[in-house]
Formats: structure tokens, C-alpha cells, sequence
């Protein structure tokens, strides 16, 4: 065997190794970005739950629908938990949004947000007074898509029956 011969089969062996480690990676690749999805999705949920209890415990939930109605006719100290707890929940919206602008949600979970605020939240008036007050605190990214499910709130709507 001359060294051209075997030079040419080197070559072949090393694109081949290149090949099956570009392989490997991309598959390495794709695992990953499923874990994180996952662990995303995971972390904005628990968060949400935790927070559930929190808003909507003995301690808050009278607090959180009289806002509802009317955020103006809140004392300071009450609007001051009110306007803690509401910014604890639309912070959760904001990293789902995050998330999926770095591609680790799908539409999907930002889609059943937008419906959550939407039928829960955003037809009752002391919700939407409270979000123009507070949306500074937002990426602008945050409260473009905020108006948009205000935009499309059916606001007649009572789904949780407390008008």
C-alpha cells in the first residue's frame, strides 16, 4: 500500500468520525432543549400553583375579588397586597412569554394564559384599572401582549360570578 492510499482512507476515517460526532451532538442538542422545555414549563407552573394558594387563600381572596371590582375603592394597605399579588401572577405570564420568545414554550401554554386572563381576569373591571396602572412595571413585549387579550375580552363576561 503506497501513502496516497493511505492518506485517502485517513481522510475517510476522520470525516466519518466527524460526522458520527456531529450526530452525536445534534442528538445531545435536541435531548437538551427537550429537558429545559420541560423544566421550564415546569417551574412557571409550580410557581403558578404556589402562587394560587397564596391569592386565592383565606387570607386574600376577599381582597382579590373586591379589587377585582373595583381596585380604586381599596385602602392602601389592601391595594398594596392587591397590586403584590396581581404582579406575582402576571410576572408567571411574563416568563412563559420569555420562554417561549427563547423557543423553550410552544404557543400553546402562552395561548391557555391569554384565556385564563381573559375569561378569569380581565372582565372585571378593577383588573383592567389595576393593568393600566401597572403595566410600566412590564417589557414592552409584556404589555403589548396584555392588550391584546384585554382587546379581545368579552368584558360583559362573569364567568366567576362576582359582579
Amino acid at each position: 500500500m503506497d501513502w496516497d492510499a493511505i492518506g485517502a482512507v485517513s481522510e475517510i476515517v476522520g470525516a466519518a468520525a466527524v460526522v458520527i460526532s456531529l450526530v452525536y451532538l445534534a442528538v445531545q442538542i435536541r435531548q437538551n432543549t427537550r429537558t429545559e422545555r420541560s423544566r421550564a414549563f415546569q417551574e412557571i407552573f409550580a410557581g403558578y400553583n404556589a402562587h394560587n394558594h397564596e391569592m386565592f387563600g383565606p387570607d386574600n381572596i376577599d381582597l382579590v375579588i373586591a379589587g377585582m371590582l373595583d381596585v380604586g375603592a381599596l385602602s392602601g394597605g389592601e391595594r398594596l397586597r392587591f397590586d403584590h399579588l396581581f404582579i406575582g401572577l402576571f410576572n408567571g405570564v411574563e416568563s412563559t412569554i420569555f420562554s417561549k420568545g427563547a423557543y423553550l414554550l410552544g404557543d400553546e401554554t402562552l395561548d391557555n394564559w391569554g384565556y385564563l386572563l381573559r375569561t378569569r381576569f380581565f372582565p372585571y373591571p378593577g383588573v383592567r384599572d389595576w393593568w393600566e396602572e401597572a403595566n410600566p412595571m412590564f417589557a414592552a413585549e409584556t404589555c403589548e401582549w396584555m392588550d391584546k387579550q384585554i382587546g379581545e375580552t368579552d368584558t360583559a363576561s362573569d364567568l366567576l360570578r362576582i359582579k
